[in-house]
């Protein structure tokens, strides 16, 4: 298993990959003394977000994720949500529409998402603009919407 620490101006994301796909991208509180063994897939990654924290319009939609044991509908549920362009939002109604799942469940389900920025979970927000939660870091995802050009009610 492959892994990179990459600094970011919101705290340092730690990314794990297989030789072939993305295993998770974490947001870290803290993150010294974490092994870090990058590979080509990790190395790209970590220019993406860069660039993206440069203020690229960066989707990350081609970068494979590992979604080993994970049920089809929440695989479609990310790419859908992959597919959403920066500072554009979407429902978590309309998600689950697209993925014949409750709002309920598109809400755990991105709460759950190992692929923090990759799957942008923070452009799923409430039907009535409100931005609903993002575990435990709703400021945070006021933040990077509003770093995309997000219109917040």
């Amino acid at each position: 298993m492959y892994s990179l620490l990459m600094p970011t101006p919101i705290g340092p994301l730690f990314a794990r990959a297989g030789q072939q796909a993305l295993l998770s991208v974490e947001l870290l509180v803290l993150g010294e003394g974490l092994p870090e063994r990058p590979n080509r897939l990790l190395h790209s990654l970590a220019r993406r977000v860069e660039g993206y924290f440069a203020g690229k319009e960066e989707t990350f939609l081609d970068i494979p994720l590992d979604y080993t044991g994970l049920e089809a509908r929440r695989i479609a549920l990310y790419e859908e949500v992959r597919r959403i362009p920066p500072g554009e939002t979407r429902s978590y109604a309309q998600m689950g529409r697209l993925c014949g799942l409750t709002p309920r469940a598109v809400g755990a389900a991105m709460r759950a998402c190992p692929f923090f920025l990759v799957v942008p979970a923070q452009r799923v927000i409430h039907a009535d603009g409100s931005l609903g939660g993002f575990a435990g870091r709703e400021g945070l995802k006021e933040w990077l919407l509003r770093w995309e050009g997000a219109r917040l009610a």
